[in-house]
């Protein structure tokens, strides 16, 4: 699986790209939106893994506008403040799943199958 995470904290992209590349996943990494757009634009990805809080365009209008570029790819947002609000407002937006930080290397796993399935994640 191809999985394209975008978080604009540095630390945050490396932890998953090491626990998603042990796991034997292909990864893109973008610091903001803006990046990731130009990602999907580019090469298809099965999934994006995006942080909710991020300056300029946040979690909520990443899937928004991804949702143009790569209507099927699911996203699954990350946060440090998993709120019944952040939930109800990140589904309204069309997110797959969510993972609260900070997550152990098994959450963010379980939390990719519960959206792709098992073998996939």
């Amino acid at each position: 699986m191809k999985v394209l995470v975008v978080d604009d904290d540095k630390v945050v992209l490396l932890s998953c790209r090491r626990v998603l590349e042990a796991a034997g996943h292909l990864t893109r990494e973008a610091g903001g939106a803006e990046q990731a757009l130009a990602i999907l634009s580019a090469e298809p990805v099965d999934l994006v893994l995006a942080d909710v809080m991020m300056p300029g365009v946040d979690g909520f209008a990443l899937i928004e506008r991804a949702r143009r570029v790569a209507p099927s790819t699911p996203v699954v947002l990350m946060t440090g403040y998993l709120t019944p609000q952040i939930k109800q407002r990140g589904m309204a937006a069309g997110a797959a799943g969510f993972i609260a930080k900070p997550f152990t290397p098994d959450e963010l796993l379980e939390g990719l199958a519960r959206v792709m399935g098992p073998r996939q994640a």
